[in-house]
């Protein structure tokens, strides 16, 4: 599996947090998760994918590379992850906000 692709389906084989059942009002369509656990497995697949990037970076420091180009492209995975993760936090924080700023 390519761990760039954050695809929601498979996502769904993934066990609740806790064991706890939610109402199908309160998970994400389509994915069997709530947004809470859809948003953490995202986080931690991008984490890992700096981890990856990393280790990928000190091994060829030290010489243990090979191939460059998958170290090159373990970076990139990384990176175009942790823009489109910021990306929905941005996203959140102006939903928020706007919610803020709504009359009651």
């Amino acid at each position: 599996m390519d761990p760039l692709r954050l695809d929601l389906m498979k996502l769904t084989a993934l066990p609740t947090a806790g064991g706890v059942s939610l109402p199908s009002s309160e998970r994400v369509p389509g994915t069997g998760l709530t947004f809470e656990e859809l948003l953490k497995n995202s986080m931690k697949q991008v984490n890992s994918l700096q981890v990856e990037s990393d280790d990928l970076v000190n091994k060829l420091a030290t010489g243990d590379v090979d191939d460059i180009s998958r170290v090159v492209l373990a970076s990139q995975r990384a990176e175009f992850a942790l823009r489109m993760i910021t990306e929905v936090r941005n996203k959140l924080l102006d939903a928020y906000q706007q919610l803020g700023r709504m009359p009651v």
